[in-house]
C-alpha cells in the first residue's frame, strides 16, 4: 500500500509533535512501525513530508522504471484495450470536429 503525503503528515506529527511512538501511530494508521520509523527519519533529515531522494522511494515515483509492471501493464492493455478505453472515457472529451 503506498501513502499519499496527508498520511505521511499525520503519522510524523503524531510520532514527533504529539508524542505517540511509532507502534501506536503506526497502528491507527494501519501501516507497518518500520514505514513510520523510515518517514520520520526522512522528515529529520530533509523537513519534508515526502522527500523522494531521501526516503528513497520505491512506489509511485518509481513504477515507469520497474520493467516487471511495465510488462504487465502492457499485457492487460493489449489483452483488451476495449477496457481500458471504458476505464478512462470519464477523464477525457473526445470530439469530432
Amino acid at each position: 500500500m503506498v501513502f499519499d503525503d496527508t498520511a505521511r503528515m499525520l503519522a510524523v506529527s503524531w510520532v514527533l509533535f504529539e508524542g505517540f511512538t511509532e507502534k501506536e501511530a503506526a497502528r491507527r494508521l494501519a501501516s507497518h512501525r518500520l514505514n513510520l520509523q523510515g518517514w520520520v527519519s526522512a522528515y529529520i533529515a530533509s523537513g519534508e513530508w515526502w522527500p523522494d531522494p531521501v526516503s528513497r522511494n520505491r512506489h509511485a515515483d518509481n513504477v515507469i522504471y520497474d520493467s516487471h509492471f511495465i510488462e504487465a501493464e502492457n499485457a492487460v492493455i493489449l489483452s483488451d484495450p476495449g477496457q481500458l478505453i471504458g476505464e478512462i472515457k470519464d477523464f477525457f472529451c473526445f470530439s469530432v470536429h
